[in-house]
């Protein structure tokens, strides 16, 4: 028998104690996304379509100076997320008795297709008289003067706008003084001519820059020269199949510089029927706004033929004949490579008779090659602004962002 001192009494079982009561709802920790670093901001809103920008910078000043910020197109860049948006620069005047003032505005379609200001606080664009723009990748090149809109004058000074980290730049100077000179690029060289006065051969009415070397190079000027005495001679050039394509005044012959050869020669009088100051080029096609038709250069048989599919346009068409204060026919038509799109931007006065004002309206066609011809597949046309009849179009400048 054991003794009963050495029994162990039974241990009792131990009660768990309760969970704690959950804190006061006000002392929950509170995670929001704006408690996110900027880095993890940055790259969800790179990854966000640019339609959606203006109304996300409402939500705080964190947002708005992060959306603004060289870091989220550096980031968009390196994702591929960046697009082509349409900058238009237009001048005018509000109120009466005041001198006209440029504004630059943007295109934006989100749940309409409107014409937005670009904020003022926003980088300086390039001088919107200055005609001798060029776009490239990621940098926006100017070419000459004007440089600015008090400074009007000759000048040889290229600078360059670099969209990644928004600053400007100089590069070096071209070997002629310029005002109003017209400019393509091709193969990374940028081709510019005219705006000069060049009573000489051996002046450098034409130059290239490497962009890769940062040089220039004299090149053959053009053989006639009353286009070479006078810095608005040549209206538009453009790159098509290794020549450059040169759109001269109407009085004047219009040419082609083959790039390979370095030889000038006269366009064919089949192309300079239909080609007018209204075209742009779309993947080595010309495509130009002439006698009230959309068309396009057929290099091959040498004629211009009609883009099918845009016949509802002629509806809406400007029949606008009048006059600006600056002595320019106030009726616009504006052809634009808008990413490989073709963008239509033209005038029309507000309504019939007497107005006051004008409507911007604007077209983006998508082009679709059927067997011999073009197809274009509008895929959206509107109003996007409304302006006084004074106006005066300054320039349309696609930029990737």
């Amino acid at each position: 028998m054991i003794p009963k001192e050495e029994v162990e009494p039974p241990q009792k079982k131990a009660k768990i104690p309760p969970p704690p009561p959950p804190p006061p709802l006000n002392h929950q920790p509170c995670l929001s996304f704006s408690s996110l670093p900027n880095d993890i901001t940055l790259n969800f809103f790179a990854r966000i379509p640019k339609s959606y920008y203006p109304k996300i910078s409402l939500v705080s000043k964190t947002f708005r100076s992060l959306l603004s910020s060289s870091e989220l197109y550096a980031a968009r860049f390196q994702m591929g997320t960046t697009v082509t948006c349409l900058y238009i620069c237009l001048e005018y005047s509000t109120e009466h008795f005041t001198d006209p003032s440029p504004r630059w505005f943007s295109l934006y379609k989100s749940s309409g297709n409107l014409l937005v200001p670009v904020p003022k606080h926003s980088p300086p664009p390039p001088p919107p008289h200055a005609s001798s723009t060029i776009m490239t990748g990621s940098q926006i090149y100017v070419f000459g003067g004007p440089l600015d809109d008090n400074v009007r004058r000759y000048s040889s000074a290229v600078r360059v706008y670099e969209c990644r980290n928004k600053t400007w730049r100089n590069l070096p100077n071209m070997n002629m003084e310029r005002f109003y000179a017209s400019a393509c690029v091709h193969d990374d060289k940028i081709y510019v001519m005219g705006g000069c006065i060049a009573r000489s051969e051996h002046e450098s009415w034409f130059e290239m820059f490497d962009i890769k070397t940062q040089t220039w190079k004299t090149l053959p000027p053009n053989p006639d020269l009353h286009v070479r005495l006078g810095c608005k001679k040549v209206r538009k050039i453009g790159v098509v199949h290794e020549k450059i394509y040169v759109k001269t005044e109407i009085e004047l012959c219009d040419w082609v510089y083959d790039v390979k050869e370095k030889k000038w020669s006269v366009a064919d009088v089949g192309l300079s029927v239909n080609w007018s100051n209204s075209w742009c080029v779309i993947d080595n096609v010309m495509f130009s706004y002439s006698r009230l038709r959309y068309v396009w250069y057929d290099l091959k048989n040498g004629t211009w033929k009609d883009v099918r599919g845009l016949e509802v346009l002629k509806k809406y068409r400007s029949f606008s004949s009048h006059v600006n204060p600056n002595g320019r026919v106030g009726s616009v038509v504006e052809l634009v490579n808008y990413g490989g799109k073709l963008v239509i931007i033209w005038d029309r006065f507000e309504r019939r008779g007497r107005s006051q004002n004008k409507n911007i309206w604007c077209a983006v066609v998508a082009l679709e090659r059927i067997h011999e011809g073009f197809w274009g597949k509008i895929e959206w046309f509107d109003v996007v602004h409304t302006v006084p009849k004074s106006y005066e179009f300054l320039r349309c400048l696609p930029v990737l962002v």
